[in-house]
């Protein structure tokens, strides 16, 4: 990732036809480094909703989930709040609404170019 070069964005879900469900990422990784632990990082928003994913207990079983909360939400790990979800960002997308600010200005051009999100 940018200015971090321990850190970079996988492809793994950008070849992929039709949804991309969580479940199938951690089955690539797991493919490509049997012995990792993989670590799966929700916020407490997106964390509420893990029991209705696609294949949630798969989920649960090749990855340890980890929950951030927002400030003041009590979680298990907090993070300095950020009153930015993903979950937001992606409903502002396909309600057409602006994600200037929200999103580096190349993410932004990234999801608009590739008509990210634009599916409820």
């Amino acid at each position: 990732m940018q200015g971090n070069p321990s850190l970079t964005a996988s492809r793994a879900e950008l070849g992929r036809a039709g949804p991309s469900y969580t479940v199938d990422t951690l089955r690539a990784f797991r493919a490509e480094r049997a012995d990792a632990e993989l670590v799966l990082l929700l916020g407490a928003d997106a964390a509420e909703d893990l029991p209705r994913w696609h294949q949630a207990e798969l989920v649960r079983s090749l990855a340890r989930v980890e929950v951030f909360s927002r400030a003041g939400d009590g979680g298990a790990h907090p993070v300095p709040r950020v009153d930015v979800s993903s979950t937001e960002i992606r409903a502002r997308v396909r309600e057409g609404r602006s994600i200037r600010y929200w999103v580096p200005d190349a993410v932004a051009e990234y999801i608009a170019v590739h008509r990210l999100y634009q599916e409820g």
